[in-house]
């Protein structure tokens, strides 16, 4: 617990800009929407430290601190478990649950390798082509035969895929691409739902956060071209 609140103070001396961000995209949830402002602090936080412990799960990663980033990356995913759940739950949002599994599968896999000094052989790219085949099917079960659905899914496959069986600079570039895809449809449903004048906060601050981490992975692209 110390060596995590060492780490999330050293990003938040050198990305206070990160907080700045967080201040204004919640005052414009609050007056341009009416919601439970209790629950709306929550989701925001929790989502909140998920975007934090991903930029400093990166941080870490880059400079080859490998027990402290598969900490970040496990943690991150649970918190983001989390929420994913409420807005499967609560707001009938299941495109972020289904791939959670593969995510903490990975992550556990990284924990146990860099941590105890374990190989969980069992997860691997093979056996995560059939995992993510089933997930494939679920999402499009769920959201139908569409270009954005299809993409997504085939994006998370991917991503799941290359983060159990690589360690390398594939996994900065699928973040990247990832973390801008997550951002440029956040972006569009919040123009969508402003031109209908019914702003969606959720919208909103999904695309606040995954903009401050898309910042962040820029800023260590030079380390890795």
């Amino acid at each position: 617990m110390n060596l995590l609140l060492n780490e999330l103070k050293i990003f938040s001396r050198e990305n206070f800009w990160v907080y700045i961000i967080l201040l204004i995209a919640l005052t414009i949830v609050y007056i341009t929407w009416k919601w439970n402002i209790i629950e709306i602090i929550l989701l925001f936080f929790a989502n909140f430290l998920w975007n934090i412990f991903i930029m400093v799960m990166q941080k870490n990663y880059t400079d080859w601190n490998n027990k402290i980033w598969s900490i970040y990356q496990i943690t991150s995913n649970v918190i983001f478990t989390w929420v994913s759940l409420y807005w499967y739950i609560y707001l009938d949002q299941a495109q972020y649950i289904v791939w959670q599994l593969a995510y903490i599968l990975a992550s556990v896999k990284n924990l146990v390798f860099f941590n105890f000094d374990k190989e969980l052989k069992i997860l691997n790219e093979k056996s995560f082509i059939p995992l993510n085949l089933l997930l494939f099917v679920i999402f499009i079960k769920y959201f139908g035969v569409e270009f954005y659905s299809i993409l997504q899914a085939v994006w998370f496959c991917l991503i799941t895929t290359w983060l159990v069986s690589i360690i390398d600079k594939n996994r900065y570039w699928l973040n990247v691409v990832w973390i801008w895809f997550l951002t440029f449809w956040s972006l569009l449903w919040v123009i969508s739902s402003f031109n209908l004048w019914n702003l969606d906060w959720i919208a909103l601050w999904y695309f606040a956060l995954t903009w401050t981490v898309f910042i962040y992975y820029l800023k260590l692209i030079k380390k890795y071209i």
